[in-house]
Formats: C-alpha cells, sequence, structure tokens
C-alpha cells in the first residue's frame, strides 16, 4: 500500500474526460506475457532486461509532463490491463472510447509469446471480465484481444487530454524517452463502451 497526502484540488480521477479528448497511453503493453515467458526460463537477457527496466521506470516523470496541462481524467495500466482500466474511465458514464489499434504500443515479442500460448492467467480473465463493454471491429485477431488485456506490472498511465494539447504533452512525454503515444480519442458515440 501506498499512501500519502494531495491537495484536493491537484487530484485527477479515473473519470470526467470530454467528448474529443486524445487517449495517451505512456508505455508499452505486454510486460504480463512477457514475464510468463521470464519465469518458464525462454526469454533473451536483452529482452528480460528491457522488460525489468520498463517496469521499473517510476510514472512520475510522466505526471510531472501532465501538470503542465488541463487533464480531464487519468489512471494507470496494472494487473486489469489496458481494456479493463480503461473500461473503468467510461463505464457507467456518458463517454465512450474508439481505439486506434495500430498506434498502442505493444512490446513486439508479447505477441510471438502469445501466439505459442504464453498467456498469464489474470490475462484471459481479464479479456472474459471486460468482454461484454468492448465493441470488436472484425479485423481484431484473438491474439489482438489477449494483448489488450494482458495483465501489466508497473504499467503506464492512461491520461485524457484536450485533442488540442495531444501532440504537445506526447511531444514532452517523448523527450523523456518515454514511449508515449496517442492510442485513440473519447465520444459520445458510444456510452460506456470501448471500440477496437
Amino acid at each position: 500500500v501506498v499512501s500519502g497526502l494531495v491537495h484536493p484540488d491537484h487530484i485527477l480521477k479515473n473519470i470526467g474526460a470530454h467528448d474529443g479528448d486524445a487517449l495517451i497511453l505512456t508505455k508499452p503493453i505486454g510486460t504480463g506475457i512477457i514475464s510468463t515467458a521470464v519465469k518458464r526460463g525462454i526469454v533473451e537477457d536483452s529482452l528480460r532486461d528491457y522488460v525489468t527496466q520498463l517496469m521499473a521506470t517510476l510514472n512520475k516523470t510522466a505526471a510531472d509532463v501532465m501538470s503542465n496541462f488541463e487533464v480531464h481524467a487519468c489512471t494507470d495500466v496494472t494487473g486489469f490491463g489496458l481494456l479493463g482500466h480503461l473500461r473503468e474511465m467510461v463505464l457507467n458514464t456518458e463517454m465512450g472510447v474508439e481505439l486506434d489499434f495500430e498506434n498502442i504500443p505493444i512490446i513486439p515479442q508479447a505477441r510471438d509469446y502469445a501466439v505459442a500460448g504464453i498467456i498469464p492467467g489474470g490475462t484471459k480473465n481479464n479479456l472474459d471480465w471486460v468482454g461484454k463493454d468492448i465493441i470488436w471491429k472484425d479485423t481484431r485477431s484473438d491474439i489482438d484481444k489477449i494483448l489488450l488485456a494482458d495483465a501489466q506490472t508497473s504499467g503506464g498511465l492512461l491520461i485524457a487530454v484536450d485533442q488540442n494539447s495531444a501532440q504537445e504533452m506526447l511531444a514532452q512525454l517523448k523527450s523523456y524517452q518515454l514511449e508515449a503515444a496517442i492510442i485513440g480519442r473519447f465520444t459520445l458515440d458510444i456510452p460506456s463502451k470501448i471500440s477496437v
């Protein structure tokens, strides 16, 4: 447990995104699948070291950058995976979100391991849990779905920010070597749903 104090004016909630807000993810996903492969002893040292460094990278830098902008909602990506935590941002609200799958940063080797069936049980549970709230495009494969539900350890932040500020925020995040990306947009067209 981490506890501390925060000024009430500086609290960011995971709900409150505005129609048209851009959605930024600050770290690539796939650490759950890679960690499972590490436990099985089948990961090269360079990949293990990269994923370890990724998980050890604090979200402090991203939070500092975020403080320069008017952020409408924010959450981190951990055990419920990208879809599970994104679902919390729209569930029981008038807002939905459309994801651009091709823009989502995914550790490339995670796909290879998922294809080989190296998938954490928690990831499969996540996918079952969020299923009814996702609008899947016909082009999404079962592996695509698994990757988006992968249970992360020390994942990045999901940030809802005005679309007019998104590119500037992204540039600042990348200036600190963060592997951030704009991965979608919030919309009133699909309340409480995620379109992928």
